[in-house]
């Protein structure tokens, strides 16, 4: 009897430890994220409240910055700048590496090859990347206007000094650097999908087309969401591509929120007003997120 009454509280220790081991194994990350993410949030919070030049302690203010950035034209300039920066490059964005990923999935000919070249613009460092394609849309020694010109459209193209044109490029520049990273991540979920479903559409006669909406996109929903989730946060943080192509003109034509919160925070040197932008900012591209990931759940949670 008494050995049968001990036997339960041996059997508790290793659950304990199992319990227990996890728990400890995260704290370092736990740490690191405290450090990395919770801080510099809670103090962009903290100087946004009051007004700082980078010198000495913060004047607090309370919410007279949050007060500023309502009346702010500038700051509405650039919201809606960014908003449309945003709508174009993850829309673009995800439907071509959707249909790189279909095709490359389909084994069309050439398909490793095609692979490789369409994700070299990822591993291009985006300041890079900028100086390029500035240099190759410029109005006499572009090769954007060399090409155009050859085939009788002009070769005079003032692309980055009409404010128009001047978005419309960092857009393209934009979904050039991130599509090859996004098409990877649907088309490892396109290859977990059982090529006999494939098959058994062909022999049904259902087309390339009808197979990639009827069968591919339903099952890849959930990766669809986390693809278009990141490419807005992507393109809500295109600081460098920006920056490097047109430093946020010409004018403010270009000046997504990331752009204006660096030139008043580093060039105005007023930090408390940029912390505040970028408070605002992250507000924004958190109500994004969410509402893209509730989206996607809704549509997976329909198919």
């Amino acid at each position: 009897m008494a050995a049968r009454g001990r036997a339960p509280v041996a059997a508790q220790g290793p659950r304990r430890k199992a319990h227990t081991f996890p728990a400890f194994i995260v704290v370092p990350a736990l740490a690191l994220m405290a450090l990395l993410i919770a801080y510099p949030v809670v103090e962009s919070v903290r100087i946004s409240l009051g007004s700082w030049d980078g010198i000495g302690p913060v004047a607090y203010r309370g919410v007279a910055n949050y007060r500023r950035l309502i009346g702010d034209s500038l700051v509405r300039q650039s919201i809606v700048t960014s908003l449309v920066f945003f709508v174009g490059t993850v829309l673009f964005t995800v439907v071509i590496a959707t249909l790189l990923a279909n095709a490359i999935n389909r084994k069309v000919p050439g398909a490793r090859f095609f692979k490789a070249v369409w994700f070299l613009p990822v591993i291009v460092p985006v300041s890079v990347a900028g100086v390029f394609w500035s240099n190759s849309f410029q109005p006499s020694t572009g090769v954007v206007n060399t090409v155009l010109g050859s085939l009788g459209l002009g070769d005079g193209h003032a692309w980055l000094a009409s404010p128009t044109t001047a978005l419309i490029v960092t857009v393209f520049v934009a979904v050039w650097t991130q599509t090859g990273y996004a098409m990877l991540i649907l088309l490892g979920a396109m290859d977990t999908i059982s090529p006999e479903v494939h098959e058994a559409a062909t022999l049904d006669g259902v087309s390339e087309a009808g197979r990639l909406l009827r069968i591919t996109l339903p099952n890849i929903v959930p990766m669809l969401g986390t693809v278009t989730t990141l490419m807005s946060v992507f393109s809500f943080n295109a600081f460098g591509i920006i920056y490097a192509m047109t430093r946020g003109g010409p004018g403010n034509a270009t000046s997504i929120l990331p752009v204006l919160v660096y030139k008043q925070s580093f060039i105005d040197q007023d930090y408390g007003y940029g912390s505040a932008t970028a408070v605002v900012t992250t507000l924004i591209v958190s109500v994004i997120g969410v509402l893209v990931l509730h989206l996607f759940r809704q549509q997976r949670l329909e198919a």
